[in-house]
């Protein structure tokens, strides 16, 4: 059935190493064929979702401002298949942009060098075309009906965010995502490219201008580079601290408040950075691993501060690139650890019942079990 995709496994000058040579190689040998197979039904499913996003362009009808005609639109891939709470945002351009990108998914899915999804709309595109492969190998009775992970070069499900309810308004907000531990972006980026090594169509590629997180860790141009995070003599070394001054008017006004506002709180104090930073070390020891509550600004230009439940808070005196600054190893909610410049925090108080409750999988917010 998909042979015309898959390959045609009745060509006597295709060996049985290049017939496979484009799989996943962790997948068992007795389960080849069939993934031989499922792969035919992606590449067909592929090819199903180009024509229909071709199709939906000539069926649409858009007004003057490239605004699609609701009803017309209602059956489109589009509407149906990426996250309806943005559909005030699918116009004309949205509508081609996909179908260009379906076109480079489908051309990406096929070589067998295809790199991962480089943007947001990649990742839907590749997943509706990995739902559509499913309902073809069901219907072509294969007895086991799914994919493999890498089989569409999916590295995460971090968009199906948005599609929650419970999810609206998180594109906007890189703290709350730090805590989830997923990395969203808001529509306007979704066709943007993930990082400096990821490759999307150029007739799609628009230049990201959301709201960054404040993690230092955006200035290491690759992983290699972090070594120097784990040399104590260049991280903690001796050589006087630069400052503690707030970064912003929000941190300075909300330090301001916090000061002398109970016993076990800390609060920068940028007059002695020394004295303030031998202070933070004192209050980490206090609690297992760190663990406690940091209220910090967690993206530029946020105009507020957030309280968060850190699992490990660990203080360092030196940044190793860029400019040199303080900064803490942090690992807010049961997200990944951030690099955060002490400038951004507004204080920390040490509770080893987070940690507690980060261990038995309790919620952080409530109460111990």
């Amino acid at each position: 059935m998909f042979t015309l995709y898959a390959g045609d496994d009745d060509d006597e000058n295709v060996t049985d190493d290049e017939y496979h040579d484009y799989l996943p190689a962790d997948i068992p040998a007795d389960e080849r064929d069939a993934a031989h197979a499922r792969r035919g039904a992606m590449m067909a499913a592929a090819n199903q979702v180009v024509e229909r996003c071709i199709t939906d362009l000539q069926d649409v009808e858009f007004d003057d401002d490239g605004l699609p005609d609701s009803d017309l639109a209602d059956g489109s891939f589009v509407y149906e298949e990426f996250p309806p709470r943005h559909r005030y945002a699918y116009n004309l351009a949205f509508f081609r942009n996909a179908t260009v990108t379906a076109v480079k998914v489908a051309y990406d899915l096929a070589n067998p060098g295809g790199e991962p999804a480089a943007c947001t709309a990649e990742e839907i595109i590749r997943q509706a075309i990995g739902e559509l492969a499913l309902q073809l190998c069901e219907l072509a009775g294969l007895e086991q009906p799914w994919l493999h992970p890498e089989e569409y070069f999916l590295e995460d499900l971090d968009f199906e965010a948005l599609y929650e309810q419970d999810m609206d308004g998180i594109e906007e907000d890189p703290g709350l995502q730090a805590r989830l531990g997923i990395d969203v972006s808001p529509v306007e980026h979704w066709f943007s490219p993930f990082n400096d090594t990821s490759i999307v169509h150029p007739y799609t590629e628009t230049t990201p201008e959301e709201h960054v997180l404040h993690d230092l860790l955006a200035r290491f141009s690759k992983a290699s580079d972090m070594r120097a995070l784990d040399t104590a003599d260049v991280v903690d070394s001796p050589a006087p601290l630069t400052t503690m001054a707030p970064g912003s008017d929000v941190v300075a006004l909300a330090r301001q408040a916090a000061t002398g506002t109970a016993p076990d709180l800390w609060v920068p104090n940028s007059s002695d950075p020394e004295s303030s930073y031998t202070a933070l070390l004192t209050a980490c020891d206090r609690s297992d691993g760190g663990s406690g509550w940091m209220t910090w600004e967690p993206f530029a230009d946020a105009d507020t501060v957030r309280t968060e439940a850190v699992v490990s808070l660990t203080p360092h005196r030196h940044f190793p690139v860029g400019e040199d600054e303080p900064w803490i190893w942090a690992a807010i909610g049961r997200g990944r650890l951030l690099a955060i410049p002490l400038r951004v925090v507004v204080s920390y108080r040490p509770d080893s019942a987070v940690g507690r409750r980060w261990n038995t999988g309790a919620d952080l917010f409530g109460p111990e079990e």
